[in-house]
């Protein structure tokens, strides 16, 4: 029996179970938000959430303890420079997991795990974003300018469009005169 085993398996053994989640926090604190399976999820939420309460710490030691699991500098040092920053005054609940719904091949359960808070960076773009969107409110009114261009030529077209189908019955109607005459003549 499993008794006080509470870690999920997945199937795999322990050196391979270490280095997927070795590899998932890697990819979670890089992009801060990935893609992977419901129970895959789950697990890498605890050792997520491990990491950034040492980061939070700032210290040698803790550094020392999130490199044996991340084996990575540069993560390393993102997760305490700027990740551990960002939950200074919370007290866990760092990261969140939103069931998306089976994968088509093999029907496994699917989730996105990302962290809680943004960086502050993406929220300064998307208010730049929104007042690049103020101008190009202006850019649509020239499109509309150039929209009855557009109607124009469609309408140009239909004219010409009109113009050939007129002329085809009368190429057919030349033709039958010609038949009519040929006809005659033998």
């Amino acid at each position: 029996m499993r008794h006080m085993n509470r870690v999920k398996t997945l199937n795999k053994k322990k050196g391979h179970r270490r280095a997927l989640f070795q590899n998932l926090a890697n990819a979670l604190f890089d992009h801060e938000s990935i893609k992977t399976t419901s129970p895959k999820a789950m697990e890498l939420k605890k050792v997520a959430e491990k990491l950034i309460t040492l980061a939070k710490r700032k210290d040698m030691h803790s550094m020392r303890l999130a490199f044996a699991i991340l084996r990575d500098k540069e993560i390393v040092r993102k997760l305490f420079t700027d990740i551990g920053e960002r939950y200074t005054e919370a007290n866990g609940g760092y990261t969140r997991v939103l069931k998306i719904g089976n994968r088509k091949g093999d029907n496994a359960p699917m989730a996105i795990i990302e962290l809680t808070r943004k960086k502050e960076k993406e929220e300064k773009k998307e208010k730049t974003e929104k007042k690049k969107g103020k101008e190009t409110k202006a850019k649509p009114k020239a499109e509309k300018k150039e929209k009855p261009a557009k109607k124009e030529k469609a309408a140009k077209d239909k004219t010409e469009k009109t113009e050939t189908k007129e002329k085809k019955p009368r190429k057919k109607a030349a033709k039958k005169e010609t038949e009519k005459e040929t006809e005659a003549a033998e």
